[in-house]
């Protein structure tokens, strides 16, 4: 293993402990209002980003699924190295944006407001683009098609999660989100 993929699993593991840190907090001081997702569909979205992580990470012993499809470059490295740690800053940045109104799950919090400032200005789901763009980070230090794998399963993850929060937000928020659909992008600028 080089120092590139054991940096690239340190980011992974330190931006998770602060994520999750920060939830436990955030779980403390706010109240639930109103569920936007069952148990199961939660659930099925954990397990596919854990998959996701899994492919991503683990070494299988099928040569195919972990032979390398971008071969081994320092400035591709460095670029993926430079990719994850500015997509997930900028989830750091956006989730401190959101405070008290972000939530894991599909839900409203007590004083919930839609925030449109920041980056989400541009950006409905600007963590979710930070973890997507955080997984192309990553495909490119590792190369693997174990790790493009990764890459489109948490993609589709993520896509099917917008999709469903969505819906949940123009029914709470009405016109209001409706607007918002209109000046911003999704997850990808330009794309999505």
């Amino acid at each position: 293993m080089t120092s590139t993929i054991i940096i690239t699993i340190c980011i992974w593991i330190i931006f998770w402990i602060y994520w999750i840190i920060s939830a436990l907090r955030t779980r403390i001081k706010v109240k639930k209002e109103v569920a936007g997702q069952k148990s199961v569909q939660r659930f099925v979205h954990l397990f596919l980003v854990v998959i996701s992580y899994f492919i991503t990470f683990y070494k299988f012993n099928n040569n195919f699924f972990w032979n390398r499809i971008i071969p081994a470059n320092l400035l591709v490295d460095d670029i993926g190295l430079v990719i994850l740690i500015l997509s997930l800053s900028f989830g750091i940045w956006a989730r401190n944006v959101l405070g008290r109104n972000w939530s894991g799950a599909i839900q409203k919090v007590e004083g919930q407001r839609l925030i449109t400032h920041g980056p989400y200005k541009y950006i409905r789901n600007p963590i979710y683009t930070a973890i997507v763009c955080g997984f192309c980070g990553t495909f490119l230090v590792l190369g693997r098609f174990s790790s493009l794998i990764g890459l489109l399963i948490i993609t589709i993850t993520y896509v099917i999660k917008i999709r469903n929060e969505q819906k949940f937000l123009l029914l709470e928020f009405e016109e209001e989100y409706s607007n918002y659909i209109k000046k911003s992008w999704a997850l990808i600028p330009f794309i999505f």
